[in-house]
């Protein structure tokens, strides 16, 4: 692996590492770290092509092909760059775990106390002033062994607040890396990588009942005229209005992506082509009220349309397939006039 990587770098392929393995089933230890850094950094060709054949084959990366890969191709300098993430959270575990021992040392020996004291209560018959005295000396001993416990109590529900404001953090940390690595940063839509693993489980699942899967291609009329006329700027700007119409239609519901360039895609359930193709012409018609307008007079430059393709997942259906039918439906659209929706 490349020591002279800066701080920076390392933190851009870090954060395509954890999404990754997440999605494989890795288990987040520091050799793991080591092996998918080095995959995303894509600078050793035979190493990657080891690691696709190992997850092609078993669909994880099983710890002992794991220990193989990294005996082979990394050492354990390879390690310090990942130890300290990986340790961070284990630490914080076993404070818990220690403190949790603790109290409860703390509690059964308080419970121990308790039964002692019970016992010799039961064992006072008489109605003399010994017996007073016995019941005082009981009492002022559960005063302080109570107060005692309550410390205890009070100093492990610190602990515990300060383990969970740690973790939570870190889970902070770790939602907020796999949102980077998952969206395209001009649009705020999922990215080209995220597509790729939801469309790989989107077609292995099975649709709710009376419901179908459907992918939806959507692709800028004219966009490249967009960019020579206007400037890249202003074609920037066109794809983050158009995202933001895609990000709307789709809500809670169905999940938005950028595919590429001035390409779109949705994927989502519906309960059949007519609501597919309804949901399409709504967000075509919001499309289309969009333009262009001049910086200095405010006026309409030039309209914004788009063209959709459908296609319905089928049985039988490879993932590429169906890409294959959506984008099919798309060149239809495109070549039909744009500004439409065609249907796989």
């Amino acid at each position: 692996m490349d020591t002279n990587t800066s701080l920076s770098q390392s933190a851009k392929h870090l954060k395509k590492v954890i999404p990754m393995m997440s999605s494989f089933k890795i288990p987040f230890t520091p050799v793991n770290y080591a092996i998918w850094y080095c995959y995303v950094l894509g600078r050793n060709l035979e190493f990657n092509l080891r690691l696709d054949n190992i997850l092609k084959s078993y669909k994880t990366c099983p710890a002992d092909k794991a220990r193989a890969l990294f005996d082979e191709f990394l050492s354990d300098k390879d390690l310090a760059l990942f130890y300290e993430i990986s340790t961070s959270f284990q630490d914080t575990i076993e404070d818990v775990k220690e403190d949790i021992d603790k109290t409860l040392a703390t509690s059964q020996g308080f419970s121990a106390f308790l039964y002692q004291c019970n016992s010799g209560l039961q064992g006072i018959k008489n109605n003399s002033v010994e017996s007073y005295d016995e019941v005082l000396g009981i009492v002022d001993q559960l005063t302080e062994e109570s107060v005692l416990m309550q410390q205890n109590a009070y100093s492990f529900q610190k602990k515990l607040e300060s383990a969970y404001a740690e973790i939570s953090n870190l889970k902070q940390t770790l939602l907020s890396t796999q949102e980077a690595a998952n969206t395209d940063s001009l649009t705020g839509l999922y990215n080209r990588g995220r597509f790729d693993l939801d469309i790989a489980h989107f077609c292995n699942e099975e649709a709710p009942l009376g419901m179908n899967h459907a992918l939806i291609f959507i692709d800028i009329d004219h966009f490249k005229k967009f960019n020579d006329d206007f400037g890249h700027q202003k074609g920037d700007d066109v794809l983050k209005v158009v995202a933001n119409k895609v990000l709307n239609a789709c809500g809670d519901s169905f999940k938005g992506y950028r595919y590429g360039g001035e390409e779109f895609c949705i994927l989502g359930d519906f309960s059949g082509i007519s609501n597919a193709l309804n949901f399409a012409e709504r967000l075509r018609k919001s499309i289309a009220k969009l333009c262009v307008k001049s910086k200095k007079s405010d006026k309409k430059q030039r309209a914004i349309s788009a063209s959709f393709g459908i296609a319905l997942f089928e049985e039988g259906n490879t993932t590429p397939a169906f890409i294959e039918r959506a984008d099919k439906a798309l060149y239809l659209a495109k070549a039909y006039g744009r500004n439409r929706v065609e249907i796989a």
